[in-house]
């Protein structure tokens, strides 16, 4: 065998076994974190996906950390405390984290957003408005759901403009029976408002969401509600 085909053979089966060295996922995740609902935005940044939550912002932030380092007691300081019900909430894609941010990876194209709020307002806040277009785009986990787009009288136009946006898979008018698997986007009439439920209340991370926007689409398509919690 000749030098050139065995070191050939040698890279071919290196390529085949990843010399054991286990690879990512390509591409990045955003991380941001702010406080008091999204009100002051601390930091806004792009993190490598295929790492966890919790490595992610040790990589840029100070952490500190409790329950055997599964969840953040502090961020750079800010800690979180039960008496004055302030704590450190992490969400993804604007699902709310049910388990250890030790535990969850991140995928491409994730929204990963840690906020310092007060919990006492809205302690059952399980889905937030202002990752949007997520988590219509890339779910949660790196699970996308179907997406249905209803829309009020008169907003047809506007909704197939979102649609298209979301890779939405119909656009119905309001009140259309909407398969249970599926995260839903409502385009309202009315005062400018954004609202987000889960569809069966109660539910983990992975269960469907509704999304319930009246409003200039062209704002909301811009960007113009990121890191709000709800809208007014």
């Amino acid at each position: 065998m000749t030098i050139r085909r065995g070191l050939a053979l040698l890279l071919a089966a290196l390529a085949l076994a990843g010399c054991g060295v286990e690879r990512g996922p390509a591409g990045t995740a955003r991380l941001w974190i702010t406080r008091d609902r999204g009100a002051t935005l601390l930091l806004d940044t792009t993190v490598p996906a295929g790492e966890t939550l919790m490595r992610a912002l040790r990589s840029h932030v100070k952490v500190d950390t409790r329950y055997g380092g599964r969840f953040v007691q502090a961020i750079d300081g800010v800690q979180g405390s039960a008496s004055s019900q302030r704590d450190w909430f992490w969400f993804v894609n604007g699902l709310a984290g049910d388990t250890s941010a030790a535990e969850y990876r991140l995928h491409a194209g994730d929204v990963a957003w840690w906020d310092y709020r007060d919990w006492s307002k809205d302690p059952d806040l399980a889905v937030v408005v202002g990752a949007f277009p997520e988590p219509f785009l890339h779910g949660f986990d790196g699970r996308r759901r179907p997406v249905v787009v209803l829309y009020a009288p008169g907003r047809l136009t506007a909704a197939r403009t979102v649609a298209r946006a979301l890779g939405a898979q119909s656009v119905e008018p309001a009140g259309s029976t909407v398969p249970p698997g599926s995260d839903v986007f409502a385009l309202a009439t009315g005062p400018t408002r954004f609202a987000a439920v889960q569809r069966t209340p109660g539910s983990d991370s992975t269960s469907p969401v509704q999304l319930t926007f009246a409003g200039d689409v062209r704002r909301l398509l811009a960007g113009g509600y990121r890191r709000r919690f709800s809208v007014p």
